[in-house]
């Protein structure tokens, strides 16, 4: 645990002074603290990434209760302490809630948020009508809200499944299924209007009621990738080696397999009916992304295969989901394509400047030293990520010892 936090540290800090030397980022000749801007931006990008691992993984504890899925008791628990995060990973949200609510309507408080700017906000007819729900109080209450409804809601389900190792009471794995209902339709709109405030109001004028939809489809994917590539960790070094067996690993890639797929008719969905219709509004956050001489339309090819085809060629086969080795590696690729994924939603709006007049225009895509630094701070978002992981795991079991349903998990045969 330590050592992930002194690993994510050393990170974090190389990456802040590799942004403050490489050069100069600032968009516009009013930006003095262009390196600072570009840094914030790509903490939020590695924030949003672990932040959607942790919110998959209760989404599938929610699943696993709610369905009393008798396979996946064994790794109900590892997706129970990954999601037990939520509340803790609020402190690293600080930097932006801090600078976001208490920076006010100013240069320092739209730093990453344009809203914020008071320029922009008489500048635009729309968003006259936006005043009320972006405003620096108003986002700051719903974000601990939000923090609050799903931190509270891995710490109720880790806590019971933790009581049962001890007592073996089975009316404690009754009291989650019935809970696991309600607790599905409040973990639905939380994260709707999480998704709304994190990452779609980076762009404020654009709105598309399938962006929350968007973002559960890629959390749910990477949650099962971290349990794959987390289970292979573990069995590794001797954890878990007989709980886990290849018929868990193949139910966990065919999920695995459904979300790619679900992820990619979700983006082509939200895509072609904004084509479509073809209003402003909406086209110029899709025109950014798709701009070759910017760079960002090499992106989103990337975006296309690595996300899409490649996985959903590539984890098809029953064989190939039931290759603990090979799901290692898929795991690894489809979490690295999952950080590219918000990458591609938050980077772009680097660009959406303040400069006498209000244009909104996107930057160009980075360069490889400044893509370098960025992967330098998601590496260290992630080491303090595992840091935090490690903490809440200590010393419980790794399965759900006293489950009613553990003997059939144990005992599962996928057909």
């Amino acid at each position: 645990m330590i050592r992930s936090f002194g690993f994510g540290a050393v990170m974090v800090v190389a990456a802040i002074l590799g942004f403050a030397l490489s050069g100069n980022y600032s968009i516009s000749d009013t930006d003095s603290h262009g390196w600072f801007k570009r840094f914030l931006f790509s903490y939020h990008v590695s924030f949003c990434f672990v932040l959607s691992i942790s919110v998959g993984c209760l989404f599938v504890v929610l699943i696993l209760n709610l369905t009393r899925a008798g396979w996946g008791i064994v790794i109900r628990r590892l997706a129970e302490i990954i999601s037990s995060v939520i509340l803790p990973l609020l402190i690293l949200f600080l930097p932006i809630f801090l600078i976001t609510v208490f920076g006010g309507r100013s240069d320092l408080g739209s730093t990453l948020y344009i809203w914020n700017n008071p320029e922009f906000l008489n500048s635009n007819e729309i968003m006259n009508h936006k005043l009320d729900f972006l405003s620096p109080g108003w986002f700051g209450l719903r974000v601990l809200i939000y923090f609050t409804i799903l931190g509270m809601m891995a710490f109720f389900f880790m806590g019971r499944s933790v009581k049962q190792d001890d007592s073996g009471a089975k009316s404690i794995s009754t009291g989650m299924q019935r809970a696991s209902a309600p607790c599905m339709i409040l973990f639905a709109f939380t994260v709707v209007f999480a998704s709304f405030d994190l990452e779609m109001s980076l762009a404020p004028r654009w709105f598309s009621t399938m962006f929350p939809v968007y973002f559960f489809a890629g959390a749910t994917m990477g949650a099962f990738a971290t349990l794959i590539l987390v289970s292979n960790l573990l069995q590794n070094r001797g954890i878990l080696a007989d709980d886990i067996t290849e018929d868990h690993y193949h139910d966990m890639a065919k999920l695995s397999f459904a979300f790619v797929f679900f992820w990619g008719y979700v983006a082509f969905s939200q895509f072609m009916l904004i084509w479509y219709a073809n209003i402003p509004e909406e086209t110029f956050w899709f025109r950014y992304r798709l701009d070759w001489q910017k760079g960002w339309a090499i992106v989103s090819i990337m975006l296309l295969f690595g996300h899409l085809f490649i996985p959903f060629l590539g984890i098809m086969s029953r064989s190939v989901r039931r290759n603990r080795q090979y799901l290692f590696g898929a795991s690894i690729f489809l979490l690295f394509f999952h950080w590219l994924d918000h990458y591609w939603l938050v980077m772009p709006q680097f660009g959406a400047v303040t400069s006498g007049h209000i244009t909104v225009d996107s930057n160009e895509a980075p360069g490889i030293m400044a893509f370098f630094l960025d992967l330098i701070l998601g590496v260290g978002i992630c080491g303090i990520y595992a840091g935090l992981i490690f903490w809440r795991a200590g010393d419980k079991p790794l399965i759900p010892v006293s489950d009613p349903r553990l003997v059939e998990s144990l005992n599962f045969k996928n057909p």
